[in-house]
């Protein structure tokens, strides 16, 4: 069942178990948590990204972005606490990496998206739909969908090869992250329902 699983994920496996178990006991495939928290973090309770206008925090890198100003255009963990004031009461910038905010608010968050994406054909592409939220955003999606509906020979109702090849974001790489936001969403993707999930699929007994 550990095969090939960090000393990170399996301290940090029951909480998340725990967390999809409170919040989410419904949820179709439990190893698609697992692989993006892998993929956002490696596990580290401590991961942290830095740029000049943005901080990702923690195992689920939780985002604060700044104007040029410095003043505060997106903080996600205030918008996670204004959703979910009871699940999340307590959790501000000052604990922002406590595993035992940052499972759940996981949880809370695809959760959330989940329960918005409606269109999808299947359960598969409905979460990589919700996996691709986390990284850019719904509105991203949501506006990969409507491109992809207007495209002949492109379903809207399915991830791979169709709204994977429908981004209306940047095509143009960015310096600091070496591919375009574009293909860092559907990167994302696939190495969260392709590449790293099988390994969690053990864990959570699913086929």
């Amino acid at each position: 069942m550990a095969a090939g699983l960090s000393a990170g994920a399996l301290a940090l496996l029951p909480l998340l178990a725990a967390s999809i178990g409170q919040y989410w006991p419904d949820m179709p495939a439990r190893s698609v948590l697992a692989a993006q928290v892998e993929q956002e973090s490696g596990w580290r309770v401590n991961a942290r990204l830095k740029t000049s206008r943005e901080l990702g925090a923690g195992l689920g890198q939780f985002t604060k972005a700044f104007n040029k100003d410095g003043s505060v255009r997106f903080d996600a963990i205030g918008e996670m606490t204004a959703a979910h004031p009871k699940a999340l009461r307590g959790w501000s910038w000052a604990n922002a990496y406590d595993p035992h905010y940052q499972l759940p608010a996981v949880v809370l968050k695809n959760r959330d998206s989940y329960r918005l994406i409606k269109w999808a054909s299947t359960d598969y592409d409905r979460l990589a739909m919700m996996d691709a939220s986390h990284n850019s955003g719904l509105g991203s999606v949501i506006q990969r969908r409507r491109k992809c509906a207007n495209t002949p020979g492109c379903d809207p109702g399915r991830w791979f090869g169709h709204l994977e090849r429908s981004s209306t974001q940047s095509k143009v790489r960015h310096a600091g992250y070496g591919q375009s936001f574009a293909e860092i969403t559907n990167t994302h993707v696939r190495n969260v329902m392709v590449v790293r999930r099988p390994k969690y699929q053990a864990y959570f007994k699913e086929k």
